[in-house]
């Protein structure tokens, strides 16, 4: 008697995560994320200590007042940057330790940029497991935007107002992006998923990061202006991040609710790319390179300039579409799709890109 032995064919996405493997592109990079955030936190310590000198020698003039909304929209940006670190954290890309990763990611998260490190890491591994799937995905389950004719219905009153006008409203809403991460994060807390002590600390941190910094320019520009100089670093800060995140898939192809998909096709046709650079590549906290960050979500980020190399040209060699822009262009792209949603009023206006026209031929 006689066995034959068989073996499956390996899938597109483990012969491009051997390539990465051997290029040692998995490796940990703790020293990047600490030299990191020792620059961000002596920026943010800076930006205070300057604008304390700007009061004395400007002597609280209203060039203070424009001094003081400078201050709050760095900070907001500075806020982004925490924030980032935290989103990586998240998917284990700092430490190998998993305790590590995940009380890294809640200190800042929370302290730092003012967010629930529970709900975000609830709601984003859900968009990595189904992103731009119809009912699963919830970036794509947003209150005020539609991303199909369906959601678009279903919304009423100011939130169907502002999705019949999402494409023109869009750089205009990515303004409130951080009211509405600030809202759904308190709201995330009632969840009993994770332990109270945990939910306690996250309020606790939370409820600092959000105060300290008011009870600071109230005392530098009066309660009054404090008011202000807070809701534009809220402002900033959503923004910036919104600007962030929104070009990695808002346009790019549907999936149907019930449709199958391998891991490799789920992620490449549905991720956008940004054409990097140095600046890029640290403002955008490595998010412009969208396709690998889903394809590898734990690679730190150091190394996912070298994984983009190899990802393209394993696609180009074996005719897989990868989309790769332009920052401005990406925005065109998305401005144009929510408003082909928002403006439409037919059954079924908007033509869902179908993911299999986009797969290889065989």
């Amino acid at each position: 008697m006689s066995a034959t032995l068989t073996s499956k064919t390996p899938t597109n996405f483990h012969l491009i995560l051997q390539q990465v493997r051997d290029a040692g592109l998995l490796s940990k990079r703790p020293s990047f994320y600490v030299i990191r955030l020792a620059v961000i936190s002596v920026i943010a310590s800076a930006l205070w200590v300057g604008a304390g000198f700007a009061g004395y020698a400007l002597d609280y003039s209203q060039w203070w007042i424009i001094a003081g909304f400078l201050l709050a929209g760095l900070l907001g940006i500075m806020s982004a940057q925490y924030g980032f670190i935290a989103h990586e954290a998240s998917h284990r890309q700092v430490f190998r330790n998993n305790k590590a990763n995940d009380w890294l990611g809640l200190v800042l998260a929370n302290l730092f940029a003012g967010l629930s490190y529970g709900f975000w890491l609830r709601k984003h591994n859900k968009h990595h497991q189904r992103p731009n799937q119809i009912g699963e995905d919830p970036d794509i389950a947003i209150r005020v935007l539609s991303f199909t004719t369906e959601s678009k219905e279903e919304k009423k009153g100011i939130e169907r107002f502002f999705s019949d006008r999402q494409g023109y409203l869009f750089p205009f809403l990515l303004l409130f992006t951080g009211f509405d991460l600030l809202v759904d994060s308190f709201a995330g807390l009632k969840r009993k998923e994770r332990p109270l002590k945990v939910r306690i600390l996250e309020f606790s941190l939370m409820m600092v990061r959000q105060t300290a910094p008011y009870f600071v320019m109230a005392l530098m520009f009066g309660w009054l202006w404090a008011i202000a100089l807070w809701l534009f670093m809220m402002m900033t800060f959503g923004f910036f991040m919104g600007a962030a995140f929104a070009p990695n898939h808002k346009g790019m192809p549907l999936v149907e609710k019930d449709s199958k998909l391998d891991f490799f096709s789920r992620q490449v046709l549905t991720s956008r790319n940004i054409k990097g650079s140095w600046l890029k590549d640290n403002l955008m906290g490595g998010l412009n390179y969208q396709v690998e960050h889903h394809l590898f979500p734990s690679m730190a980020r150091p190394n996912l300039r070298k994984a983009h190399q190899l990802v393209s040209e394993f696609c180009e060699k074996n005719g897989i579409t990868m989309v790769e822009m332009n920052l401005l262009a990406s925005y065109v792209v998305i401005m144009k799709h929510l408003n082909k949603v928002g403006l439409s009023n037919n059954a079924d206006p908007f033509v869902c890109p179908m993911v299999a026209e986009l797969r290889p031929r065989s």
